[in-house]
């Protein structure tokens, strides 16, 4: 398997323990009127980008590092950023998370960030090899 593959399924990994802590891990609470779409749109993202590594697709370096850098971005815009628009906005600042909350939180940041990188190196170094054998 590649190391695309891998870093997709990682983020993918870290997405569902991070969905899990949501529902059994976090003080009870309202959360935003987009937390639904949001999550569905990210696990379909992730899941369409681990296929097309698995698969070894051509457009999987690109799509591995969009999708890397929209994860990152929306946990950052969601989690990190001070309420800044209430449909959105779940900072965790604004309740009293554990420390597994934060881990799987930091942890699904820096493996998308992570994806992000390895998608742009497939990319950088394509012209070396017609199909990239990580």
């Amino acid at each position: 398997m590649s190391t695309l593959a891998k870093g997709n399924l990682l983020v993918l990994a870290l997405l569902v323990i991070h969905t899990v802590d949501h529902a059994v891990g976090q003080p009870s609470r309202e959360l935003p009127g987009s937390s639904s779409i949001v999550g569905a749109a990210g696990f379909a993202i992730i899941a369409a980008s681990s296929w097309l590594a698995i698969q070894r697709s051509p457009i999987a370096p690109e799509a591995s590092a969009a999708v890397g850098a929209l994860t990152a971005a929306g946990i950052i815009a969601v989690h990190l950023f001070p309420t800044w628009w209430t449909w959105l906005s779940d900072p965790y600042w604004d309740f009293d998370p554990n420390a597994a909350s934060w881990l799987s939180l930091l942890t699904l940041l820096a493996s998308a960030a992570y994806l992000t990188a390895v998608g742009l190196s497939y990319q950088r170094f394509r012209h070396v090899k017609p199909h990239y054998r990580h």
